[in-house]
């Protein structure tokens, strides 16, 4: 029974000295287990790391409880570089590391980009010719050729269904081609006014402006410029009735020149002066006999064919008048 006891006394003895052994072990453990966090003012925050993310850290202390979240620019650089020893709070510290002068050359020799020469170059490839250059070629050169002569062609057709400057017209549509022929056909035909003035009855001969020498006088009396005036003149012996003839480049034939002229012809009854006598228009169309003018405007006249139709009339534009001649109705042209 004594040997019992005792033996029971020793196992409790060497149990109670691995429990001590066992809980001096938990603690060393527990006190080597807890960091020490020293901030930039001076603190010491004991513990283990609690939570990490980009805004600071939260220790877990070991005195129980956690601390606030200090961000991570509150530490010192000594701490921040252990940290930097754990993965998962390796990603927040790294930013907020002072790096040492030999650290940061090296991290630029890192980032350094090594250009290595390209030993087979592709070559560009040739571009395409322009516009501009196909013109340069024969071809090209014949295509300008030919459109300038047409230009130039359109543009003095143009001058003279005008009747404006021939050299003035080809000239600016050398330097601007189609748009200079296009302008001067948009613009209305140019009448020259007639200097001609009417010449006494009883003159045996009158001149045309610029000294012509008309090849007969005129038998009706000057009338007002620009007027439908009909003038009274004495009735025309039919086999003394002078020729008159009055030819393009003498004279200008425009709307005033027929109403000056010849005023008696816009009568609907002709006077006595003027009943026997026809008008003889030559034009690019053909010759036309006339008895009277029936309308006029500014760029042509209509006229009263004679011919037993009182309705047969023509237009006659003046750009195509040739020569005017006045003579006896009986009379041979």
């Amino acid at each position: 029974m004594t040997a019992n006891v005792v033996l029971s006394k020793r196992v409790m003895r060497k149990f109670h000295f691995l429990w001590l052994i066992a809980l001096l072990g938990w603690l060393s453990a527990a006190s080597a287990r807890a960091d020490e966090f020293k901030l930039a003012n001076g603190n010491v925050l004991r513990g283990e790391v609690g939570n990490a993310d980009e805004d600071g850290l939260v220790v877990k202390l070991d005195v129980g409880g956690f601390s606030k979240r200090e961000p991570w620019i509150n530490f010192s650089q000594e701490t921040l570089k252990l940290l930097a020893n754990d993965p998962k709070v390796a990603p927040f510290v790294e930013p907020f590391i002072e790096l040492e002068p030999e650290q940061i050359k090296a991290r630029e020799k890192e980032k350094e980009i090594v250009v290595k020469p390209v030993l087979e170059r592709m070559e560009r490839p040739t571009p395409a010719p322009g516009l501009a250059v196909g013109f340069i070629t024969p071809i090209g050169l014949a295509i300008l050729a030919v459109l300038m002569f047409a230009n130039l062609y359109a543009a003095y057709e143009v001058a003279l269904f005008r009747q404006q400057p021939v050299p003035l017209v080809c000239g600016l549509s050398v330097l601007f081609p189609v748009l200079v022929p296009l302008i001067f056909l948009c613009l209305p035909t140019r009448v020259a006014h007639a200097t001609a003035e009417a010449v006494p009855a009883d003159a045996s001969a009158g001149e045309g402006p610029g000294g012509a020498k008309a090849k007969t006088t005129s038998a009706f009396p000057a009338a007002a410029a620009g007027g439908l005036t009909l003038a009274a003149g004495a009735k025309p012996d039919a086999a003394q009735t002078p020729l008159q003839t009055y030819t393009r480049g003498e004279f200008t034939f425009n709307r005033r020149f027929f109403e000056t002229k010849f005023p008696g012809f816009f009568r609907m009854i002709p006077s006595e002066a003027e009943k026997d006598l026809v008008m003889v228009i030559k034009a690019v169309r053909g010759e036309y006999v006339a008895k009277r003018i029936s309308r006029i405007s500014m760029n042509e006249m209509h006229l009263q064919l004679q011919s037993g139709n009182a309705s047969a009339e023509v237009m006659v534009p003046f750009v195509e008048v040739q020569s005017v001649q006045i003579r006896h109705k009986d009379a041979k042209g």
